[in-house]
């Protein structure tokens, strides 16, 4: 099973193929001694002063391959150097709850000053977390809640941030985009990942909620990407087709679940009579949208939600008043097509304009 989930996000969360796959090469641990002290020497002159409260900061990955994954750690990186002078201590749980724990075991011993966590499971990470917060570390969360709310999230985490995923603003605008897209209405199938993720299932469900609420759709039902990759994606629809033959759209939890569900219906000789949308606007998206071949995704902007999870971590490690940390920043999502994909900037480029 674990095999079968780290094959899984190495591809999909391709957010395993996103715009910074470049970047995600070298282990988490190799950069944590790179990022040592040179960095508060090297920080921005009104960031070293801080330097010393800030200390070292973890980051826990569920898995660092998945390049949107790692967009995020690359933004809230280097808005830690330049925010408050902190240096960075990366550790990838590769899709395994139990490595994760044994992760914040090992930030705890490290002796970080804060850490930063995109939880597989917050129920079962709860312990761990609720042991660092007794030691004295500041812990910022990813998604640990899930409700759509900007209220501060449980605790222990202080202060989180929460990408589209939970936010039913998302699920309305699929919906309304199949509405533009299909004028007479038509067959909607949803594409999910084959093992649970809370903010997945959130959005899923609500997702569900608003399609059925429009009465000129028929949700046909949803199927599951068993392997979180694009052929994952493809086998998934590829059964479906055959059980769906009339299907309209096909909307996709993630980009490369939707680069799978292209093929599939180009293979059934269905391209250009089914939408095919994804999510999260990783690099093979915008290519394949460029083509004409997806229709279209969201730009989950990973660059936004690392900046606001270094911004929320510096706050509560420099004694800022609990209003600028305890609460939940939700990072929106922007839709790209083919009429507009020239404009998207990418993940790289946003991210060396932090420093």
């Amino acid at each position: 099973m674990r095999a079968q989930r780290q094959q899984a996000l190495l591809g999909a969360l391709a957010v395993s193929a996103l715009v910074l796959s470049a970047c995600s090469s070298g282990s988490s641990e190799t950069a944590s001694s790179a990022a040592a002290a040179p960095a508060a020497e090297s920080a921005a002159p009104e960031a070293s002063a801080a330097a010393v409260e800030a200390g070292l900061v973890g980051f826990s990955y569920p898995i660092e391959a998945n390049t949107y994954l790692k967009a995020i750690g690359l933004a809230a990186e280097a808005e830690l150097k330049k925010k408050c002078g902190a240096d960075f201590y990366p550790v990838d749980a590769q899709l395994d709850g139990n490595k994760q724990i044994s992760d914040v075991e090992a930030m705890i011993t490290k002796g970080v000053k804060a850490m930063i966590i995109y939880p597989l499971d917050s129920n079962g990470l709860k312990p761990a977390l609720d042991k660092a917060s007794e030691a004295g570390i500041k812990v910022i969360t990813m998604n640990y809640s899930v409700d759509d709310s900007v209220a501060a999230p449980p605790p222990p985490s202080l202060g989180q941030v929460q990408d589209a995923f939970p936010q039913r603003a998302l699920a309305k605008q699929r919906v309304e985009w199949l509405k533009t897209v299909l004028p007479e209405g038509g067959n909607v199938l949803y594409v999910g990942l084959g093992f649970p993720v809370a903010a997945l299932e959130a959005h899923a469900n609500m997702f569900a909620e608003e399609l059925t609420a429009a009465p000129e759709f028929t949700f046909l039902g949803r199927v599951d990407n068993k392997t979180d990759d694009s052929e994952g994606g493809r086998q998934a629809v590829d059964e479906a087709l055959v059980r769906f033959p009339d299907v309209d759209a096909i909307v996709n939890y993630n980009d490369p679940t939707a680069l799978g569900a292209y093929q599939a219906v180009k293979a059934a000789g269905l391209n250009g009579k089914v939408k095919v949308i994804g999510l999260q606007m990783q690099p093979e998206a915008v290519e394949s949208i460029t083509a004409g071949e997806i229709d279209g995704s969201w730009d989950f902007n990973p660059v936004s939600s690392g900046v606001s999870l270094a911004d929320l971590t510096c706050a509560a490690l420099t004694g800022a008043p609990a209003e600028e940390y305890s609460k939940t920043i939700q990072t929106p999502a922007e839709f790209f097509d083919s009429a507009t994909v020239s404009n998207f900037k990418s993940w790289d480029s946003r991210i060396s304009e932090i420093g």
